[in-house]
């Protein structure tokens, strides 16, 4: 009975080292971000089950723990090497469309700022009633820095509130509006 008993000792704590080993490698699988995302239809992996080891013959059972954990070794390194199922990626957002010049900012200008620049009267020269006159700029030179909004004289301008003089700081949206026009590369879209 004693001998069942070391047996069953054996036969447990090789279990518990495979199904440690199994379990850690199956994590390490999910969290590597070099293993591919299996399909969302990939069957699911089939756990090897240790096998029995032969029975230990006059050798006490601490001697006969060390073989038994090698031979589980080789049963973990199969389980972490096979797909393991997850759930599929979460579809990404779509892209928003670019921002266009005619559609999305000229008719914040229009709203805004043509009433000191545009029509009757061009505060310092800028026009900003078209896509070229807004690139031409005033008469002290380009306004729009083309691809980079945090140097552009006039987008700083609107997100520091100094323009439209004399009304309020333009919404946070149209400034972003603005701002990523000026940023793809202030396009005549």
């Amino acid at each position: 009975m004693a001998r069942q008993f070391s047996k069953f000792s054996v036969l447990s704590r090789l279990a518990i080292v495979a199904l440690t080993l199994i379990a850690l490698g199956a994590i390490l699988a999910a969290c590597s971000p070099a293993a591919p995302a299996p399909a969302a239809t990939a069957a699911p992996t089939v756990v090897p089950q240790p096998t029995q080891p032969p029975a230990p013959t006059a050798a006490p059972a601490t001697q006969a723990a060390p073989a038994a954990t090698k031979a589980a070794v080789p049963a973990a390194t199969q389980a972490t090497n096979q797909t393991i199922p997850t759930a599929a990626p979460a579809p990404t957002a779509a892209k928003p469309a670019a921002v266009s010049f005619a559609k999305d900012v000229l008719p914040i200008f229009e709203q805004n700022c043509v009433k000191c620049h545009g029509g009757q009267q061009t505060k310092a020269g800028l026009v900003l009633t078209g896509y070229a006159q807004t690139m031409k700029g005033s008469e002290n030179g380009p306004v729009i820095k083309v691809g980079d909004a945090a140097n552009s004289f006039l987008v700083q301008q609107i997100i520091n509130g100094k323009m439209p003089q004399r009304a309020a700081k333009l919404p946070q949206a149209q400034i972003d509006l603005i701002s990523a026009w000026v940023n793809a590369g202030a396009p005549n879209n």
